[in-house]
Order: C-alpha cells, then structure tokens, then sequence
C-alpha cells in the first residue's frame, strides 16, 4: 500500500477511503496494477497451510483482485510452488467494486459446505462466521496467522 501511496503522491500512510475520490481513484489504479503485484507476494505460512489443504479436500483461492490480474496471479502463484491446476482460482470479476468483505461473503454464500476460511481482513473473516458458522478462521497476517 505504502508504494502506491507514494506513487500517487501522498507521503504519509493513510487508508485508501480517506483519501478524495479523484486520488483514491488513482490510487487503486496504481495498487492494482500488476507492476506492484510484486508488493503483494502470498505468505509463506499461507502457502504451506494450502499445499497442506490439497491433500485434504477442494481448495478454493477467493481473491480480491481484478480478473484482469488473473494471468499475473497463477503465474505467481505457480512461481511460490502452487499447484493451480489442483485449486480453483475466483477473482473479482470486471467493474465489481464493492469491497473484499462483500465480494467474498457473496462467493462464499453460494458454497453449501466450507471447512475453512484464511483471510488477512477480519472484516472478511467476520462476514464468513456469520455465513458459515462451523468453518474454522484463520486470520493472517505477516507470515503469521491466528486462528479466531
């Protein structure tokens, strides 16, 4: 987040929603281009938790990312040793703009049974409780996670 915000020129880290709608604009423009994919690399604790969960059932990888970013993600996700064929991959589709917590809670509503859910936002994590009350949460966060 911090290298788009300066390549917007705001200097002080600040939330995305503070900002004027024109810069905010920009500013998603700029986070989700696939030049700073390279800022949002996954987790090595994530990964070794999926791998783990390719042996155990269906994995599913919800994103928050454009689908225009698809071929950048399998990509990446292949170099970080993911077996994309073995998971399914949903991106957000063309032109949805609502937020993580919403686009993800919708995908997630229409799936009858889930086990678990990894997040880094709560607020995701909150919204699945509510859907899925069984599922067991993780929420990360740096190479750590906790489970809520």
């Amino acid at each position: 987040m911090r290298e788009a915000l300066h390549r917007i020129g705001v200097m002080d880290i600040v939330h995305p929603r503070s900002l004027n709608p024109r810069l905010r604009a920009r500013f998603w423009r700029v986070f989700l281009s696939e030049e700073l994919l390279a800022y949002d690399k996954p987790r090595r604790a994530g990964i070794n938790m999926l791998l783990d969960r390719l042996n155990r059932g269906v994995v599913l990888i919800l994103t928050g990312r454009p689908y225009r970013l698809r071929r950048a993600t399998l990509r990446e996700l292949e170099e970080t040793g993911i077996p994309v064929r073995r998971a399914l991959l949903i991106m957000r589709p063309r032109g949805d703009r609502r937020r993580d917590y919403e686009f993800k809670s919708s995908v997630l509503r229409r799936i009858p049974r889930v086990v678990e859910v990894h997040d880094d936002e709560l607020e995701v994590l909150e919204r699945v409780r509510r859907i899925h009350p069984s599922a067991r949460l993780y929420l990360h966060f740096k190479n750590y996670y906790t489970i809520l």
